[in-house]
């Protein structure tokens, strides 16, 4: 076995003294180590002896492994020996492990310790039992598994969550990267309950730092003026399909885009004007029942039928979606008009806004704070919540129609010679 000062000179230019050859040069300053060279491949190995036999453990190969770093992984496994281990025996442990991981994928399409195999489940376990579980699952599915589907869920930082949702925040979708986040950081801190990671490191160590940057909550209070209502309600009218009902049963009726948007038939009863959500579908987790305005009747029953099952359909099966486009189409419409009567467009505005305006102006109606907050369906807290099972039916319904005839006013106001009397001198 000759020994030789092994130099990457001496690497690169050894050779076998005849084709079909090897020979093994052993380092003189590490004798365990050398290198095989035979074919076409230079070999890295270390001899040892674990458990009363000879071994030979490979390294890697010259020029992938230079010199310097196969003398180190040979040190290291030398270490390992004099620590009782078998560098082999673990390395065939590792080669097992990457088999066995290859095969789950194969069976389940995910790799063990994953995020997409903590995240399946997830989808699995709670979605069935959450209220919006079949949107979560949606948005974990289209969103996330593409991009985290087979990382190591426990090497996941930061900065692999700001990667995550740079693209959303580039197109300006600041809600879905919001909400992207908050399920992401979810189903981590899942994973930390159950044991199957030891700490959440996509969020800050310090909980009560304030995130910066564009993603930083602000509390909105932003609410519509007349005008800016009155330009949105006129720019819907320009627009062809759902998205404008909805968004005008938005204003009419105060509820969540989820819950006007994914509307069913069957929650309708049309004929005494009630709209019954239940409480698998409403955010609070209680049954909403809204009553309905003659307006939003009219706007329900003109719509083009669609689907059996979903009043704003724009496929067979399926409730409506696509609200970025159609919103942005919509600001575009109220921008034309505006520029057109020479007046500055209306300030960034979201749907959710149109909710925050009905609740404002039923208190600028007077109505009682509390059956304004029962209208939105706003939890009721304290013992008054608790013990006040009354549903307020008729409360409900004079609020609203005192609020769909303010906004047909702002829509449609009277001209201006037209003095507007008040109820009780024109009554006398």
């Amino acid at each position: 076995m000759p020994k030789v000062k092994l130099t990457t000179k001496v690497v690169e230019n050894a050779t076998t003294p005849a084709p079909g050859v090897q020979i093994d040069l052993f380092d003189a300053s590490l004798p365990a180590f050398g290198l095989r060279v035979g074919g076409r491949r230079k070999t890295w190995f270390v001899i040892y002896r674990f458990g009363g036999k000879q071994k030979r453990f490979t390294l890697g190969h010259f020029p992938a492994l230079p010199l310097s770093a196969a003398r180190d992984a040979a040190g290291k496994a030398l270490e390992k020996v004099e620590l009782g281990e078998d560098p082999a025996a673990e390395k065939d442990a590792a080669k097992a492990r990457a088999h066995a991981a290859l095969e789950q994928k194969a069976a389940t399409g995910f790799l063990p310790e994953s995020f997409g195999s903590l995240a399946s489940i997830y989808i699995r376990q709670e979605c069935p039992g959450l209220r919006r579980g079949s949107e979560l699952e949606r948005i974990i599915d289209r969103e996330i598994q593409p991009a985290w589907k087979d990382r190591p869920a426990a090497d996941l930082r930061r900065r692999d969550l700001t990667a995550l949702l740079d693209p959303f925040i580039t197109a300006g979708q600041i809600q879905k990267a919001h909400k992207v986040r908050e399920i992401v950081v979810r189903i981590v801190n899942w994973a930390v309950d159950r044991g199957d990671l030891e700490a959440n490191l996509l969020v800050s160590p310090s909980r009560g730092r304030k995130r910066s940057g564009i993603l930083r909550r602000e509390k909105r209070e932003r609410v519509l003026t007349a005008e800016e209502l009155a330009a949105v309600w006129v720019g819907c009218e320009e627009l062809t399909g759902p998205f404008p009902a909805i968004v005008k049963t938005l204003i009419l009726t105060g509820q969540r885009r989820e819950e006007v948007g994914a509307m069913r038939w069957a929650e309708l009863d049309l004929e005494n004007g009630l709209w019954t959500i239940p409480s698998d579908r409403y955010k609070t987790g209680i049954v909403q029942v809204v009553p309905l305005t003659e307006p939003v009747k009219e706007i329900i029953t003109g719509l083009h039928r669609l689907s059996d099952d979903f009043v704003f359909a724009t496929k067979k099966d399926s409730h409506f979606s696509g609200y970025s486009k159609c919103k942005a189409r919509l600001d575009a419409k109220v921008a034309a008009q505006r520029a057109k009567a020479g007046l500055p467009n209306i300030d960034s505005w979201t749907l959710h806004d149109l909710r925050r305006t009905l609740r404002t102006g039923l208190s600028e109606l007077r109505v009682n704070s509390d059956i304004a907050e029962r209208v939105v369906g706003h939890v009721i807290g304290g013992v008054q919540g608790v013990y006040d099972r009354h549903a307020y039916f008729d409360e409900k319904r004079d609020a609203l129609e005192r609020w769909a005839a303010k906004v047909a006013g702002i829509v449609n106001p009277p001209p201006a010679n037209v003095v507007q009397l008040h109820p009780d001198r024109a009554a006398g």
